[in-house]
C-alpha cells in the first residue's frame, strides 16, 4: 500500500497535480488547517473528490461546529456513510464540557464500499466484572475476540483529537479500510489487484504530531491486544503515545404528501391559551401562530426520512424536500426562541449536518451532543451515533443546569439493574461529570414501556435536557409531540408544555398520558405478555454450535434433520434465515 504524506503549504497543490480518479483513499485533517479560509477548504474538497476513483474513500477530520459546512458541500459530489464520534481531551470551551472530536466519512459513487470491521476487546465492569455491554441473555453470541466498533469510539487513548489526528485514531482509520487485494474482472476473469498499487493520501502532515516524535521501538496496539512478533523484536517500531490528562412523527408535509394540508383543517392556536396545551395540526402552521421569543425550550425528533410506518406521513420524501422543509420549521424554533432559550434537535448525522449548517447561520452553537444508543448490530460498523444538536439564542447568557444533571455515575461500571443495586448497597459509586457523550442512557428496550408509535425517545433522556436547559415554570415546546415523552416529562418536572402531532391518534395518546399524570402522578401501562416458545432461540443456536463442534464445520439442514435432537421446523420457524440460527456456531469455527 502505497500512503504519501502532505504539508500543509503544499497539500493543495498536491491534490491539484494527481490525475482523476488516482487513490483509493484521502484523510484530510481540518483541524490542522485555517478553517476560516474557506476558499482554500473549499479547493481541498473538491480536488479530493476530483481524484478519488469510485469506490474510494474520504475521510475529514475536525471539530463539529466546521465540519457540518463541509458535510454539506460533500454530500453535493459524495455519498456520506459515517460521522465517527472520537472521545478526545477534556475541552471546556462549551458550557456543556464536550470531548467530541469529529471524523466523517464519504465515499465515490454508489458502489462497493470498501470498509472492514475492526474489534475492540471487551471491556469489563469494575463493580460485577461482566462485560460493560449488557448482552441481555445473548452472551453466547459474543464473539471472544472483542466487540465490534461503532461510530461512536471511546476506548481509544484520551487525547487531543480536534487539531490533530493521534496514532491510535490514525490506527484505527487505516485499519477499517479493505485493502486486501481486490479483484477486478477483465474479460470474465477475475485477476488480483496487487496491494502495492493502493494509493492513499493523507494531510496536512502537521496534524500527525506523532511522526514528529522520537520513535519507539515498542509498536502501538489497542488495549488487549498482543504485539506482533516484529514488533516484540524491535523490527517494526511506531511512535510512542504521550499520555495526556484528563419522536417523533413529520407534522408539516411537503405539497402532494400523504396526509397534505388539504386534507386538515388548518389549526387556530386560542391566543388564551398558549401553554400546557396539545395542538392537532401542521407543525409549521401551528408555531407560526405563536409570538416571537415565547418560548425557553423547543425540541424536536422528527422522522428521520427512513420509512417508517407512520400512519397520515409517507417517511420517504425526496432528500431535498426533506431538508427544506425541516429548515422551515428549524427558522420558527429560532424565532419563537426567548433571548435566554435553547433549542434541542436529534436526528440521524446525515441530517443533523444539514440541521447545523442552517442553525449555525440563526442561532449559537453550544455542543453536538452524542447519543450513543446502539439500535442493533448490523454492517460492518455498528450504527451507534445520534447526533443531539444544542443550540442557544445568545451565545452566552442562557439557561444553564449543569449542577442538576451532573455528575453521573462513572462509565467502569455497566448498566445492570441488578449491578447497580448491588455496588450502591456496598457503597461503590465512582462519578464522572456529564460531558457531550451520553453513553448512559438506552433506548427504550421493553414493549411494556413502548406505546403504538414507531419512535419513542426515554423519559430520562428527556429529563436530562428539560432539568439542563430550563427552570420550573419554564415553557417546553415539541413540535412532533409523537407518543408524548416531552409534555409528560415537562409536566412531572413542574414546566408548562407544548406539543403538536398531526396525527390524532397520537394526540390521544398524550392526551391520556397527561390526564393520568395530573389524576394518579403516573403513567398506567398494560402488562404485556412474552411469547412463549417450546424451544428457546439460545438452545437452538447452542444446539448448533455443539453441532459444529462435533464436525469440525457448520452444520446444514440435513444434519440437523440426522444429528439434533430437536426438529429442523423448530430452526426454520425460530430464525428468519439459516445465517442467523448458525450465529454463535459461526463463533465456534473461529475458536
Amino acid at each position: 500500500m502505497n500512503v504519501s504524506y502532505a504539508q500543509h503549504s503544499e497539500l493543495l497543490e498536491r491534490l491539484t497535480g494527481q490525475n482523476s480518479n488516482s487513490l483509493e483513499f484521502i484523510i484530510l485533517a481540518t483541524g490542522a488547517l485555517d478553517t476560516d479560509d474557506r476558499k482554500t477548504l473549499f479547493s481541498l474538497l473538491q480536488e479530493s473528490t476530483r481524484v478519488l476513483k469510485n469506490g474510494g474513500l474520504l475521510f475529514v477530520q475536525g471539530r463539529p461546529k466546521i465540519l457540518p459546512e463541509l458535510g454539506v458541500y460533500l454530500e453535493k459530489h459524495l455519498t456520506f456513510k459515517y460521522w465517527f464520534a472520537i472521545e478526545s481531551t477534556l475541552s471546556k470551551a462549551a458550557r456543556l464540557p464536550s470531548v467530541h472530536a469529529g471524523v466523517m466519512l464519504f465515499t465515490k459513487g454508489k458502489g462497493r464500499f470498501n470498509i472492514k470491521q475492526v474489534r475492540f476487546p471487551h471491556q469489563i465492569c469494575k463493580a460485577c466484572e461482566r462485560t460493560l455491554k449488557d448482552w441481555g441473555g445473548k452472551a453466547h453470541l459474543m464473539n471472544p475476540e472483542g466487540y465490534v466498533i461503532s461510530d461512536v469510539i471511546k476506548d481509544l487513548p484520551t487525547t487531543d483529537n480536534y487539531s490533530q489526528i493521534s496514532k491510535p485514531l490514525f490506527d484505527i482509520l487505516i485499519q477499517m479500510l479493505d485493502f486486501h487485494p481486490s479483484k477486478k474482472r477483465r474479460q470474465d476473469k477475475l485477476i488480483n489487484t496487487p496491494l502495492a498499487e493502493i494509493s492513499g493520501l493523507v494531510g496536512p502532515v502537521e496534524a500527525l504530531l506523532w511522526k514528529r516524535l522520537a520513535e519507539s521501538r515498542a509498536q502501538y496496539v489497542l488495549p488487549g491486544f498482543p504485539l506482533s512478533t516484529a514488533a516484540k523484536n524491535g523490527k517494526v517500531s511506531s511512535p510512542t503515545i504521550r499520555p495526556v490528562t484528563s419522536a417523533g412523527t413529520l407534522l408539516s408535509l411537503p405539497k402532494g404528501s400523504v396526509g397534505s394540508l388539504s386534507e386538515v383543517e388548518r389549526p387556530i392556536v386560542d391566543k388564551n391559551k398558549l401553554y400546557n396545551v396539545i395542538h392537532q395540526g401542521d407543525a409549521v402552521e401551528i408555531l407560526r401562530q405563536y409570538p416571537d421569543e415565547s418560548v425557553d425550550l423547543v425540541f424536536a425528533d422528527p422522522p428521520y426520512n427512513l420509512d417508517k410506518n407512520y400512519t397520515v406521513y409517507d417517511d420517504e420524501q425526496a432528500e431535498h424536500k426533506y431538508i427544506e422543509w425541516c429548515n422551515t420549521w428549524l427558522a420558527e424554533y429560532a424565532r419563537i426562541l426567548k433571548p435566554a432559550g435553547s433549542l434541542f434537535v436529534l436526528n440521524l448525522p446525515r441530517w443533523a449536518l444539514h440541521h447545523a449548517n442552517f442553525l449555525n447561520r440563526r442561532l449559537h452553537f453550544q455542543n453536538w451532543i452524542v447519543w450513543d444508543a446502539l439500535s442493533e448490530p448490523r454492517g460492518k460498523v455498528m450504527p451507534a451515533h445520534y447526533a443531539l444538536l444544542f443550540y442557544s439564542k445568545h451565545p452566552t447568557n442562557f439557561t444553564f443546569n449543569y449542577e442538576a444533571v451532573s455528575p453521573i455515575d462513572a462509565r467502569h461500571y455497566c448498566l445492570r439493574a441488578s449491578c447497580i443495586r448491588q455496588r450502591k448497597k456496598m457503597g461503590d459509586d465512582d462519578k464522572a461529570n456529564l460531558n457531550d457523550i451520553w453513553w448512559d442512557v438506552h433506548r427504550i428496550k421493553h414493549r411494556r414501556d413502548r406505546d403504538y408509535h414507531p419512535c419513542q425517545l426515554p423519559e430520562p433522556f428527556m429529563s436530562r435536557i428539560i432539568r439542563l436547559a430550563t427552570h420550573p415554570g419554564d415553557v417546553v415546546l415539541d413540535a412532533f409531540g409523537g407518543a408524548g415523552t416531552t409534555p409528560v416529562t415537562a409536566l412531572q418536572l413542574g414546566r408548562r408544555y407544548i406539543a403538536i402531532d398531526l396525527d390524532a391518534d397520537y394526540v390521544n395518546i398524550m392526551q391520556r398520558k397527561i390526564e393520568q399524570i395530573e389524576n394518579s402522578g403516573q403513567i398506567q401501562r398494560q402488562s404485556v405478555k412474552q411469547e412463549s416458545r417450546a424451544v428457546s432461540k439460545k438452545a437452538l443456536q447452542l444446539e448448533l454450535r455443539q453441532l459444529t463442534s462435533d464436525l469440525g464445520r457448520l452444520p446444514t439442514p440435513e444434519d440437523v434433520k440426522e444429528k439434533s435432537r430437536y426438529d429442523l421446523d423448530i430452526f426454520l420457524k425460530s430464525f428468519p434465515t439459516w445465517g442467523k440460527a448458525l450465529k454463535a456456531a459461526k463463533l465456534e469455527m473461529q475458536s
